[in-house]
């Protein structure tokens, strides 16, 4: 088994280190524990607590009170059918590497999360991607579905809400997707580690989970709920898949640490008031990022409902060379839309620290002045 470099991981860990604005991050700017026990207004009570937690393996599928708050998440799930992992790129690895077999065929919607193209290309499987066109607004076209079937076709596999482009599946899109796959008796894999805030209202959003009974989702802790220290991921799938996942993730990880646990379970239960810090925060940038881009002459974005952008940029420079020169020349981080073979676009994280955005962007446009000089000669 050979993997590909993860590009967007690479990325990632090479340069954002050394930034000034970290205007890529597709978490919401994390919350410090004193911001995280305020929040929920248990500080004093929670650490006394917190002292008594014995620092043993804890249970091995991690609590029943954590999975019971996961299972909540969705309309008709069980602690039964949550497999814990170590956040949702954890939980993704281990439901391929049982899912998927040498010689299987993928029907995968693009631009996707490397992870969910490469492992099962490390494991013979056969990949056929149906891209999502800017020029549709990132829309999945459903219809291109029935073409690319293949009589080894076995998973269907897409980003909801995707990364990078933060496309946000429809209720509708979701039950035509499970119906096709329904009808071909195929697993639907989906990665919903960004679900649980969008730009039209209040709701946590629907999961694919609810739609079909072969669907198998994974999410966390890390993105939507300004948690990724935790580490805290979860597969929702059949039991029967379930049974299998935790058998291999005794191979992987063992358990998580029981600090860990009680500090996801706080989290959940007090959702309600962490995604409204959060939905704050994005409702903000948003409105940053629509004023910026109307008069930004070198940028144009399709503001998709989510909180992640893909933006592109009309320079003919190749994005991963732009990327390191703007950050070279400014301290601006963005991660470029290379790492997902689409170049000309640069992700933009729209959960960050919205004073650190609005500055990072003026940056941008500033350091953006040089090409209207090109652009005049």
């Amino acid at each position: 088994m050979k993997l590909e470099n993860f590009k967007v991981e690479t990325w990632m860990n090479e340069h954002e280190n050394d930034c000034i604005y970290n205007l890529t991050e597709s978490c919401f700017t994390p919350l410090t524990m004193r911001e995280l026990l305020d929040l929920c207004e248990v500080r004093e009570a929670f650490m006394e607590d917190l002292l008594e937690v014995r620092l043993d393996y804890g249970p091995i599928a991690g609590s029943n009170e954590l999975r019971q708050e996961i299972a909540s998440l969705y309309k008709n799930c069980s602690p039964d059918q949550i497999a814990i992992a170590q956040g949702a790129i954890n939980a993704n690895a281990m439901a391929l590497y049982e899912l998927i077999e040498k010689g299987d065929h993928i029907i995968a919607f693009t631009p996707l999360y490397q992870q969910l193209l490469s492992l099962p290309l490390s494991i013979g499987a056969e990949i056929t991607c149906i891209p999502c066109l800017e020029e549709a607004n990132w829309e999945p076209d459903i219809s291109k579905l029935k073409a690319a079937l293949k009589p080894n076709t076995k998973v269907l596999c897409l980003n909801n809400p995707c990364n990078p482009t933060g496309y946000l599946y429809t209720d509708e899109q979701m039950q035509a997707i499970a119906q096709f796959a329904r009808q071909h008796d195929l697993w639907l894999f989906v990665d919903e580690v960004y679900r649980g805030l969008n730009q039209h209202d209040d709701s946590f959003g629907s999961s694919f989970f609810d739609f079909y009974d072969k669907c198998i989702v994974s999410g966390g802790l890390s993105k939507t709920f300004a948690l990724p220290g935790l580490r805290m991921g979860w597969l929702a799938a059949p039991q029967s898949f379930i049974d299998k996942i935790t058998i291999r993730r005794d191979y992987h990880i063992i358990s998580l640490p029981k600090i860990n646990d009680t500090l996801s379970i706080l989290a959940l239960k007090n959702k309600d008031k962490i995604l409204k810090r959060n939905r704050l925060i994005s409702l903000q940038n948003r409105k940053t990022i629509q004023r910026w881009a109307a008069e930004e002459p070198h940028i144009d974005v399709v503001f998709t409902d989510s909180t992640t952008l893909f933006i592109r940029y009309d320079m003919d420079i190749p994005s991963d060379e732009l990327a390191l020169r703007l950050q070279k020349e400014t301290g601006v981080f963005f991660v470029p839309g290379t790492c997902f073979d689409i170049d000309h676009h640069l992700r933009l994280g729209g959960g960050i620290e919205p004073k650190q955005l609005a500055e990072g962007l003026a940056v941008f446009s500033k350091w953006l002045r040089q090409f209207d000089k090109e652009e005049n000669k």
